[in-house]
């Protein structure tokens, strides 16, 4: 693939995902662009009730130790966190930095860490680029005013998260944030158990 087509693929869209890789997409297709993507080093699945069928064999094993109404007590506990949001979710983990992660096998949301070099927003370098900078430019092409919170900006409008960009400081100042573990991820609709945002606060960009 020529270098045309390597700055076309890695560009971040927000709202419609990776280069020619759209949200929903089926993880087959998305598989398709291995090439580029490197090898999947890690793979992960949440199925609601594989969970509830390891977690009544464990009882099972260790019944001399677990009693019925413990087991009821860890299955709704199990049923709170994962819930309907979180049944059948799968994350793939690729060499090339990006994982990406499925309901039903349709891709929901991508994330990306700095092993991504390519990986840019209208021709602006996602991990290379000053994070003001960054941030300043998509808040202008996005129209959207950014929300801060330690070292999360969010674009709530377009589901763009940022970590450890910058990094909350009091009055409503901030600071670049750690290099290390800088991070990126985006989707075309809310998190599921979406984090409250009234703790936080506008990011004064200009």
């Amino acid at each position: 693939m020529d270098q045309l087509d390597l700055q076309s693929f890695w560009e971040l869209l927000p709202l419609k995902g990776l280069g020619p890789i759209q949200f929903l997409s089926e993880k087959t297709d998305v598989q398709l662009h291995d090439k580029i993507l490197g090898k999947i080093i890690a793979e992960e699945h949440e199925n609601l009730e594989q969970r509830k069928q390891d977690l009544q064999d464990t009882v099972k094993q260790f019944s001399q130790f677990f009693s019925e109404e413990d087991l009821k007590i860890a299955i709704q506990a199990l049923e709170e966190t994962i819930g309907n949001e979180r049944d059948d979710i799968s994350t793939t983990f690729w060499g090339s930095g990006i994982s990406l992660e499925y309901k039903t096998d349709h891709l929901v949301e991508i994330f990306a860490d700095d092993r991504a070099k390519l990986l840019h927003f209208q021709d602006i370098p996602i991990f290379s680029a000053e994070p003001i900078y960054l941030i300043g430019q998509i808040s202008k092409q996005l129209n959207e005013i950014p929300l801060i919170k330690d070292e999360e900006v969010v674009f709530p409008k377009h589901h763009l998260f940022l970590f450890s960009f910058l990094s909350e400081q009091v009055d409503g100042q901030y600071c670049e944030g750690s290099k290390k573990n800088r991070s990126i991820s985006w989707r075309n609709s809310p998190r599921t158990h979406a984090v409250n945002l009234a703790d936080y606060q506008p990011l004064k960009l200009f």
